[in-house]
């Protein structure tokens, strides 16, 4: 067998790193990891808002139009 064959059965694997902070000393990784997760509750924040108002919104334009037109033809 090819691999175009069995590329649904490829596992695709990721090694993590671990990294052990202490939370009372400060550091650039746990400061990173803080903006990390202010940027992504902002993120989260930002998708809960409804979208803006941007006016009068139309729906279906034409079907009226289409709708008149085969009046029209049928008289």
């Amino acid at each position: 067998m090819q691999f175009d064959e069995q590329k649904d059965q490829v596992a695709v694997e990721q090694i993590l790193r671990v990294i052990f902070l202490d939370v009372d000393r400060p550091s650039r990784a746990l400061e990173k990891l803080k903006r990390m997760l202010a940027e992504a509750e902002a993120e989260l924040e930002a998708r809960k808002k409804p979208p803006e108002d941007n006016g009068p919104k139309i729906i279906g334009e034409g079907l009226v139009t289409d709708e008149w037109l085969e009046l029209v033809a049928t008289f």
